[in-house]
């Protein structure tokens, strides 16, 4: 293989095979579907969630803190139980886990977005983050849609959609972290909504479900394309679109089934996403910044290698192109380059990179709800 098309893979994928420690440490994955868990894999990797859970760091590299992490990890792993059942292969204990992970999820991965604020629902302190009650919405409609669901989470998710919606409807766009708003953020609230409209009948978080959605792609037609960043009297405070927002937003966008998701995993494809290997080596790979703009790397991106291929816009892309029925090949090629670079040790040794691992699983599974 070229080496031209390995320096220019994704760096997820290129630092797979660099866990500290791999030598010593018992696999704990014999699977040989490489995005399907064995049950072993999903032990190992809710252990480390639940437990000691996810460092705030990316790749294992204190360097690029990532504070959200235990959120996402739990929200993660959730995500993939509820579409591994909705296929009919729900692995054992699939409903004591979903709770545990909501549980999780309601208390340690608060941590990060407390100091913004918080407010009782459903005798839950949480923080006001869209973010936060976005992927929290989410993780409570995946256990409604697979039948997981008990009085107290229906509740919850009742009294937490009515929240978003009351807020939403003073602020369309709501803050992430401080007053500083980014827009990708805003997707798993829409989609939470939209599945709670559908699940519940409920109206009105439908209709702001489809409002929120409808934001979102008036931004994405902006002459400057989707913005990463705005502030909270919507003025842009970084408008240059970035591989991450598109993969990110297409990703939950299609999870709530809503055919604009189609927008962003397009603009993703089209700008961001290439074969570097040629048509002839069924690889790919997706920078975080447009072509022609030499940006830095971050919390978001993740390592950039040559030609701009980011963490990022790599993972999340396995997502939004499983998730697009048109960008199927894609999807495959991206997981082509994660079996070719090596991805095994990462997925035999889930509780070594939790998040990353959770990620992936997720996104190779991924499913509308």
């Amino acid at each position: 293989m070229p080496r031209s098309f390995l320096r220019a893979l994704p760096p997820l994928l290129a630092l797979l095979t660099a866990s500290p420690g791999a030598a010593e440490t018992p696999s704990h994955s014999s699977s040989p579907d490489l995005n399907v868990p064995s049950g072993q894999a999903l032990q190992a990797l809710e252990q480390r969630i639940l437990g000691r859970g996810c460092e705030p760091q990316l790749l294992g590299d204190a360097s690029r803190r990532f504070s959200e992490a235990q959120l996402l990890c739990a929200a993660h792993l959730s995500f993939l139980l509820v579409q591994l059942s909705l296929d009919g292969g729900a692995p054992p204990e699939t409903p004591r886990r979903v709770k545990a992970l909501l549980d999780n999820a309601l208390t340690k991965g608060r941590a990060p977005f407390l100091s913004d604020g918080a407010a009782l629902v459903e005798k839950h302190h949480l923080p006001h983050s869209v973010l936060y009650r976005g992927y929290v919405l989410l993780m409570l409609a995946g256990m409604e849609r697979a039948s997981l669901a008990d009085a107290a989470s229906t509740a919850l998710f009742d009294a937490l959609a009515a929240r978003l919606v009351e807020a939403l409807s003073k602020q369309l766009l709501l803050p992430s972290f401080g007053k500083s708003v980014w827009p990708c953020d805003s997707a798993p609230a829409a989609a939470g909504l939209l599945l709670h409209g559908r699940l519940r009948g409920n109206a009105e978080s439908l209709a702001m479900g489809e409002r929120l959605t409808a934001r979102l792609v008036e931004l994405a037609a902006l002459p400057s394309g989707f913005p990463t960043k705005m502030n909270a009297k919507g003025r842009l405070v970084e408008p240059t679109p970035r591989g991450t927002t598109l993969a990110w937003t297409g990703a939950f966008l299609a999870m709530g089934s809503h055919s604009s998701a189609a927008t962003f995993t397009t603009a993703l494809v089209k700008g961001y996403c290439d074969r570097p290997g040629g048509e002839l080596l069924p690889f790919a790979a997706c920078r975080e910044w447009p072509r022609g703009v030499n940006g830095r790397q971050d919390a978001a991106s993740g390592p950039l290698l040559h030609g701009g291929y980011s963490v990022g816009a790599s993972a999340l892309a396995i997502a939004a192109t499983r998730l697009s029925p048109e960008h199927r090949a894609w999807h495959q090629d991206l997981l082509n380059a994660a079996r070719e670079m090596g991805i095994r040790p990462m997925l035999e040794k889930p509780h070594m990179h939790p998040l990353e691992t959770a990620l992936y699983w997720w996104g190779a599974n991924a499913r509308p709800w």
